[in-house]
């Protein structure tokens, strides 16, 4: 135990080291919370620049994540549909936060909507840029009102981030009132969870180690929603 306080349900004492690394020279450890299950690591930001870490990551590569993204397009499509029958007015205005090479921004744009798309890898941006679409390193880099946002989407990034909870508080304060956000991401009770009984533990510890800086549960996946008053 140690203590150190869980970022999504805010206990102290009920933390564990799951294990430590040496990276760089440098100590790097990862802890889970017991009451919430929710894991996390040093991020790599502490060790190289953001950029540098997305630009040599297997999943910013043009041919991994065009194909990767393709396996999408469903989901995306099912997003579009729910956001444009819960927000029919014009204009109404979409972000995409983490918006890979802007597939999900190209379907709302072919319905009407605005769109941003927030992304950091330089090689999506560069395709971004191709494509015409709209892009920012960050929502505060994006030109947008506070309060004007209509509908967030983040699939697939949440979880790269080293404070998940303050870019939460930060993309509300730009989202209307009565604005959704749809969050889609990968959670320990889910397919890690079987991933990681079937290899003995390879496949949590490679997420954790390789790519994830934080790997949620459902139930801290909810409590940080709660925290920031996406839900009750």
């Amino acid at each position: 135990m140690t203590n150190m306080m869980c970022p999504m349900c805010l206990e102290g004492g009920r933390v564990v080291i799951l294990s430590s690394k040496t990276e760089k020279h440098v100590l790097t450890e990862a802890w889970c919370c017991n009451n919430c299950r929710h894991a996390w690591r040093t991020e790599p930001w502490k060790l190289s620049n953001a950029n540098d870490f997305f630009k040599d990551a297997y999943y910013t590569k043009v041919a991994f994540s065009k194909k990767l993204d393709a396996t999408k397009i469903g989901m995306f499509k099912h997003f579009e549909q729910l956001a444009s029958k819960a927000i029919s007015q014009q204009p109404r205005l979409m972000v995409d936060f983490g918006c890979s090479y802007g597939i999900l921004l190209q379907i709302f744009k072919e319905h009407n909507w605005q769109i941003m798309g927030i992304e950091i890898s330089s090689g999506s941006q560069k395709v971004l840029i191709e494509k015409g679409l709209p892009l920012a390193p960050t929502i505060e880099e994006a030109g947008l009102s506070l309060g004007t946002v209509d509908v967030v989407v983040m699939s697939d990034s949440l979880y790269y981030l080293p404070d998940p909870i303050g870019t939460l508080r930060k993309i509300q304060s730009y989202m209307k009132t009565n604005g959704y956000l749809f969050l889609r991401q990968p959670t320990r009770g889910g397919l890690i969870s079987l991933l990681q009984k079937v290899s003995k533990g390879i496949a949590f510890d490679y997420r954790l180690w390789h790519d994830h800086v934080h790997l949620f549960s459902r139930k801290s996946t909810e409590l940080a929603l709660k925290q920031v008053g996406f839900i009750e």
